[in-house]
């Protein structure tokens, strides 16, 4: 478990704590099967910001009733608690991936401490459901590389020659975001909670690539008010995309427009006569 480099006071043992009291009652439920700790119990860093995030797991007839008493946001000892209740037969249910165990969840799941277990039936669940297929990485992958393409050579180029910084300024910021996921895409890295998290494989150092995070931070820390500025952020970021094997379809805007001309020419002569005038 890797542990969260903040400049507040790391309370994870007082939140540890709590959180074993807590899930001991919890535990005594008729039809409890599990209890997870989740969120920042589950990587290690707690403080003054934090939620005790607890995901109970119950047996589906029972998840409902008992989800009345223990789904509710309270606050224990100045602490505040989050403790969902979900039907465990309806997670081991569904597929992995999919809509229900998508990479949100997984990367939660993945990211929790267990603090009880019925005969090691969460275990065998998060075994069985926290997985990454080969075919949904090559489709994240391409999907990103599909957008940090878009806001990083096209978006970027187009607005300036608007002589719009700000929207120069927002582009590169997507282009950098999707950049970030393609990345953890590469690593077979759950996406995180995007809100929140979204630099946290690279804070955390869990990916090769986080070695150049001083370059991909820079859209969102350094201040772009000028082309030069905005030119200079860009490059580096296009450059770094090229050296770690994220492609661009097009070198530039007027690559990209010869492109099109070209499929101009080739197109059948229905397709010219219906969209020309």
């Amino acid at each position: 478990m890797k542990k969260g480099i903040y400049k507040a006071k790391n309370r994870y043992n007082e939140f540890l704590f709590a959180a074993k009291k807590i899930s001991r009652k919890i535990s005594e439920i008729d039809g409890v099967v599990g209890i997870l700790a989740t969120g920042g119990l589950g990587r290690g860093y707690c403080d003054d910001y934090s939620d005790l995030d607890l995901i109970v797991y119950a047996d589906d007839d029972k998840a409902r009733k008992i989800g009345k008493y223990i789904a509710v946001e309270v606050r224990y000892k100045e602490i505040g608690t989050d403790t969902p209740v979900e039907s465990y037969q309806r997670a081991l249910r569904h597929k992995s991936p999919s809509k229900y165990w998508d990479q949100l969840m997984r990367w939660d799941r993945e990211n929790s401490q267990m603090l009880f277990d019925t005969d090691d039936r969460i275990k065998k669940l998060l075994k069985e459901k926290l997985v990454f297929p080969d075919r949904e990485q090559k489709k994240l992958m391409e999907h990103h590389r599909q957008a940090a393409d878009i806001h990083l050579m096209y978006d970027t180029e187009m607005w300036e020659k608007r002589g719009d910084m700000v929207n120069v300024s927002h582009a590169l910021i997507l282009g950098t975001q999707h950049l970030i996921l393609w990345i953890y895409a590469k690593n077979k890295k759950f996406q995180p909670y995007l809100p929140k998290w979204l630099f946290y494989h690279m804070e955390d150092s869990s990916v090769p690539e986080s070695k150049y995070f001083n370059i991909i931070k820079k859209p969102f820390v350094e201040s772009i008010k000028t082309k030069a500025n905005a030119r200079g952020i860009r490059k580096e970021l296009m450059d770094l995309c090229r050296e770690i094997g994220l492609e661009f379809k097009f070198k530039n805007l007027e690559e990209c427009f010869e492109y099109n001309e070209k499929r101009w020419d080739e197109a059948s002569e229905k397709t010219k006569y219906y969209l020309s005038w």
